[in-house]
C-alpha cells in the first residue's frame, strides 16, 4: 500500500494535485531555459521526473488504479522508448541516438508521473491551470525584457525569446491555448483564476503573434473546429474567445509593425517600445473580463432552458459567421481548389510573395519540402527499422537535390518517426497516440459528465495543436513544448473516476524503478559531459581545456563533437598526431557526415600534405555534393597536385 492512501483523503488529494502541478511547471522552467533543448536545460528537470517515478514504483502508486487502456498507453510508450535504445544498434552516429534515446525517456517519465499522480488522485484542474499559467508567466517574463534585450530576443526580424526559436516560442505559448480558453469559461475555476488564464491567454497570443509563424496559424484554425465539437460548451467557449480576439484585433497591427521595421531597416525598438503597452492593457482588460464573468457566474445561474438557448444561437451565429467567411473567402480568391494548389505550389518552391506585408501572407515552405523528401527517402530506404535516432543530419546532406541550409531535422514530427525508427517505431509512437485520444473521446461520449467533456474537447484540442504545428516543426527536440503534450495524453487516458485501488505487482514496481533508474544512469553521463564541455569552451588555456575535454569523453565516449574539441586544441597547442588521430576518431564516429572529413582535409591542407587533403575534401564532397566551397577546394587542390 502506498503511504500517502494512508492519508486523510483531502491531505492526498491536495498533495498530489501539488505535486503535479509543480511537475506540470517544470515544462515552463525549461521554457525560459532554450526549451529545454540542450541537455544542460532538460537533465535537472528529468532527474526530478526520474525521481519521482522511482518513488511512485517504490511505494506502489504506479499501477494501483489502472485500466486496461492506460496499461495499453503505458506499454507502447515504453516499447517506443525501448525500441529508439535499441536504434543505436544500426545508428551510424551513436553519439546522437543516445542523446535522442533520452529524449524519448524523457517523456516517458513525464507521461508516467502524471499518470501515477492523476492515480492518487490529482485534480485535473490544477494541472491544467499550471499548463496554462506556466507559459504566461515565462510571456511576462519575456514582454518585460523584450525593449531591452532587443537584440537577443529576435533573429531574422522575428521573436525567438526564451526558447531560442521562433517556431518553438510560439508553440510554447500556445499548445495550452485551448486549456485556457476552457478554464476562463468553466465555473468550477475561481474567479480570480479564471482572470489569470485568460490575461495570460492574451498575452501569450500576442507575443506570439512577434513569432511571425505561419504554423502556429495553421495549427491554430486546424485546432479551432476540434474545440468547439468536443468541448460541450460551445457558448462558454465563444464568450472566453471574444476577449482574446478583440485583444489581438487591437494589438496585431502594432505587433506587425515590429517585423515591418525589422524588414525595412527602421527602428524596431521603437515599434516594440510602441505596442507594449498595448499588449499589458489588453491582457489587463482580459483578466478583468475572466474575473467580473467569475464573479457573475458565481452569485448567479441562469435557468437551464435560457443556458440551451443562448447556446444554440451562439452555435447557429457561428455556422453563420464560417458560412459568410468562406463566401467572402471564395470570392476573394475565387476557385479554392485552384487557390490550394496554387498555395501548395508556393509552399514547395519557397515563394515568399506577400511576406513585405506580413509573414503570415506568404506560403513559402523555407525550404522544408526538400527536408521532407529526404526524410521520406530514408524511411523508403530502412522501412523497418529506420536510419537510427538523431541519424537524419547526415543524410540530409547527401540526398537533397537544392541548396536549402542547414539542418539537422525533417520538421516533420511523423516523418522523423518512420525515418528514423522506421515502421516498427510508428506502430508504437501512433498507437500509442490513438489509443490515449481514443480513451478520451469514448468517455467524452459515453461516461462523463460536462465539465469532463470540456476537460476532454480542451485537451483534444491542444494535442490537435501539437501534431498539426509538429508536423512541419522540430519539436520532438524541445521538451518544454511536447512534455505539455504528453501531460494531457496522461491526463486523458487515466481513469476519470478513481476506482479501488489494487495492490501493485512486484512486476510493474520493478519495471517503474528500472525506468527511473535506466533515465539516471544514461542522462547523467551526458550532463556530465557537456558541463566538462561548456568549462572546456570557457577555458582560454588550451592545455586545461584539453583536460576537461578528456573528462567529458571518459562520461560520453561516442559523441563526435568532443573527437572534434579535442582535435582543435590539440591542434592549438601543436600537437599533430593527437589532432590527426582525434579528427579521424570523429570520421568514426560520425562516418556519413561530411564535415567530419572536411575538418580533416583542412588540417592537412594547413599541414601542407596536399594528396591527404584532396582526399578528404573529396570524400566530403561525395557526403555533400552540393556544397560550391566543397567543389572549390576539390578543384583548387587536384590543380595543384596535377601541376606538380
Amino acid at each position: 500500500m502506498s503511504y500517502l492512501n494512508t492519508l486523510p483523503k483531502s491531505r492526498e488529494r491536495l498533495a498530489s494535485s501539488s505535486g503535479l502541478a509543480a511537475a506540470v511547471l517544470l515544462a515552463a522552467w525549461m521554457g525560459n531555459a532554450n526549451g529545454g533543448y540542450f541537455i544542460g536545460d532538460r537533465a535537472p528537470v528529468a532527474f526530478v521526473l526520474a525521481v519521482l517515478t522511482l518513488i511512485a514504483a517504490v511505494t506502489g502508486v504506479l499501477g494501483q488504479a489502472r485500466s486496461r487502456w492506460s496499461v495499453a498507453a503505458t506499454g507502447l510508450l515504453t516499447g517506443y522508448t525501448a525500441w529508439t535504445f535499441a536504434s543505436l544498434l544500426w545508428s551510424l552516429n551513436r553519439g546522437d541516438a543516445w542523446f535522442g534515446a533520452t529524449t524519448t525517456l524523457f517523456y516517458l517519465l513525464a507521461f508516467w508521473v502524471a499518470l501515477a499522480f492523476v492515480t492518487l488522485g490529482a485534480s485535473r484542474y490544477w494541472a491544467l491551470a499550471a499548463s496554462s499559467i506556466g507559459p504566461a508567466l515565462v510571456a511576462v517574463f519575456t514582454l518585460t525584457n523584450l525593449a531591452p534585450d532587443i537584440e537577443n530576443l529576435f533573429l531574422n526580424d522575428r521573436l525567438v525569446g526564451s526558447v531560442g526559436y521562433y517556431n518553438g516560442e510560439a508553440a510554447f505559448l500556445l499548445v495550452p491555448f485551448w486549456v485556457s480558453v476552457y478554464l476562463a469559461g468553466s465555473r468550477r475555476v475561481n474567479p480570480l483564476v479564471r482572470g489569470v488564464v485568460l490575461a495570460g491567454a492574451v498575452l501569450g497570443a500576442e507575443v506570439a503573434v512577434l513569432t511571425q509563424s505561419r504554423g502556429a496559424m495553421v495549427a491554430m484554425a486546424a485546432s479551432l473546429p476540434v474545440f468547439f465539437l468536443l468541448s460541450g460548451k460551445r457558448l462558454r467557449g465563444l464568450l472566453a474567445l471574444v476577449p482574446i480576439a478583440t485583444a489581438l484585433f487591437v494589438a496585431f497591427p502594432g505587433l506587425n509593425q515590429v517585423y515591418l521595421e525589422f524588414l525595412n531597416e527602421g527602428s524596431p525598438a521603437a515599434a516594440v517600445r510602441e505596442v507594449v503597452p498595448t499588449i499589458w492593457l489588453t491582457a489587463i482588460g482580459a483578466g478583468v473580463y475572466g474575473l467580473l464573468w467569475g464573479l457573475v457566474d458565481w452569485l448567479w445561474r441562469p435557468p437551464v432552458a435560457v443556458a440551451r438557448i443562448a447556446g444554440a444561437v451562439a452555435l447557429a451565429g457561428a455556422v453563420v459567421v464560417v458560412i459568410l467567411a468562406g463566401s467572402a473567402f471564395t470570392e476573394r480568391v475565387g476557385d479554392p481548389v485552384a487557390w490550394g494548389q496554387e498555395k501548395w505550389e508556393a509552399f514547395k518552391t519557397n515563394d515568399t510573395t506577400g511576406q513585405e506585408q506580413s509573414r503570415y501572407l506568404s506560403a513559402s515552405g523555407s525550404g522544408r519540402y526538400e527536408l521532407w523528401d529526404v526524410a521520406w527517402s530514408d524511411f523508403i530506404s530502412n522501412p523497418a527499422v529506420g536510419i537510427g535516432t538523431y541519424n537524419y543530419e547526415a543524410t540530409y546532406y547527401q540526398k537533397r537535390d537544392e541548396m536549402v541550409g542547414y539542418s539537422r531535422w525533417p520538421h516533420m514530427l511523423p516523418l522523423e518517426v518512420l525515418a528514423e525508427r522506421g515502421v516498427v517505431g510508428g506502430v508504437l509512437f501512433f498507437g500509442f497516440l490513438g489509443i490515449c485520444l481514443a480513451t478520451g473521446l469514448w468517455r467524452r461520449f459515453t461516461s462523463l459528465n460536462a465539465e469532463g467533456k470540456a476537460q476532454v474537447g480542451a485537451m483534444v484540442a491542444a494535442i490537435a495543436y501539437w501534431f498539426v504545428h509538429s508536423s512541419a516543426e522540430w519539436f520532438w527536440q524541445l521538451p518544454a513544448i511536447t512534455m505539455l503534450a504528453m501531460v494531457y495524453l496522461a491526463l486523458l487516458v487515466a481513469p476519470w473516476n478513481r476506482p479501488e485501488t489494487t495492490p501493485t505487482g512486484w512486476s510493474v514496481r520493478a519495471a517503474g524503478a528500472g525506468i527511473a533508474v535506466l533515465a539516471i544512469a544514461t542522462i547523467a553521463p551526458l550532463y556530465i559531459a557537456d558541463r566538462y564541455l561548456t568549462q572546456s569552451l570557457a577555458d582560454t588555456n588550451p592545455w586545461t581545456s584539453l583536460e576537461k575535454v578528456e573528462q567529458a569523453q571518459k562520461f560520453n565516449p561516442l559523441h563526435p563533437r568532443l573527437a572534434q574539441r579535442e582535435a582543435e586544441l590539440a591542434t592549438k597547442i601543436g600537437d599533430w598526431p593527437r589532432a590527426e588521430k582525434a579528427y579521424k576518431t570523429e570520421i568514426r564516429l560520425n562516418p556519413e557526415h561530411y564535415v567530419s572529413y572536411l575538418l580533416l582535409a583542412q588540417f592537412y591542407e594547413q599541414r601542407g600534405e596536399t594528396e591527404k587533403a584532396l582526399s578528404f575534401y573529396r570524400k566530403a564532397l561525395e557526403r555533400n555534393p552540393l556544397d560550391p566551397q566543397l567543389e572549390e577546394s576539390v578543384s583548387r587542390l587536384q590543380e595543384q597536385v596535377e601541376g606538380r
